[in-house]
């Protein structure tokens, strides 16, 4: 039988074996490059997926709602009462997540609440 030797890693188009997974081939190379240069926008976009999936839940337990702010896309969590004073003075919007850079809605989160600063 003959091994499989492993080339090295190659993440988001980033490794010491991208190289040589690519063969040669120019379009896995281009490929490859543009993985490597949306690759902190598309940790983001995961991260932000993880967070909506798991933690609302868990504030609502604890009494709080979770709010992503439209201004620089962190997230804040806030009391009922701050909740309702935000809907109050509409300084919130409804917004729909979605995947793979903003060009396809992902209908597996809920719609999420965005504070208009």
């Amino acid at each position: 039988a003959q091994a499989v030797a492993s080339a090295g890693p190659c993440a988001s188009g980033v490794g010491s074996g991208c190289a040589d997974l690519a063969e040669g081939n120019a379009l896995i190379q281009a490929l490859q490059e543009k993985s490597a240069a949306n690759k902190e926008r598309n940790e983001k976009e995961a991260r932000d997926a993880y967070y909506m999936k798991n933690y609302p839940d868990w504030f609502q337990a604890a009494g709080k709602t979770l709010i992503k702010k439209q201004s620089d896309g962190t997230f804040v969590a806030v009391d009922d009462a701050e909740l309702e004073s935000l809907k109050r003075d509409n300084r919130l919007t409804l917004e729909t997540a979605k995947s793979m850079g903003g060009r396809v809605v992902d209908y597996t989160q809920k719609p999420i609440l965005v504070l208009k600063e």
